[in-house]
């Protein structure tokens, strides 16, 4: 996982993140999976911040949709075509916070070979001086 604030056009800050699967075959669930998954299946993939950044928005990315349809299970899931997924998350700094933590909850699935067990809340500190 790779995570860094970058400065955008319009004067504000974006928290980006690249995710990516460690098997080949597993596809990360998208964003848009809902909160319990589909049928209590999957992991929705989340990002938030605490500390020296807020968010501004919802995450992005630009990453295309397929739908996972696992083995054995009469399920279709929303997650993300192979390779990886880079999250956008517009964000400004708050006075006085020289460091953010990010919090990244997501999982992993494939067609033939289950899926993997889920991360949640996994943290990464940021230092947050001189943006946006």
């Amino acid at each position: 996982m790779t995570v860094r604030v970058e400065s955008r056009d319009d004067g504000g800050s974006r928290l980006v993140a690249e995710l990516r699967p460690r098997q080949a075959g597993f596809h990360l669930y998208s964003l848009g999976l809902p909160d319990g998954g589909v049928d209590g299946i999957g992991v929705p993939t989340r990002i938030r911040t605490e500390g020296g950044l807020r968010a501004t928005g919802p995450a992005g990315t630009d990453a295309k949709e397929r739908v996972l349809r696992p083995a054995g299970l009469d399920v279709a899931l929303p997650v993300y075509e192979d390779g990886p997924v880079t999250l956008e998350l517009p964000v400004r700094r708050v006075e006085g916070g020289d460091s953010a933590r990010v919090f990244f909850t997501y999982g992993a699935c494939s067609e033939s070979a289950g899926c993997l067990p889920p991360v949640r809340d996994r943290a990464v500190t940021l230092p947050v001086s001189g943006t946006g």
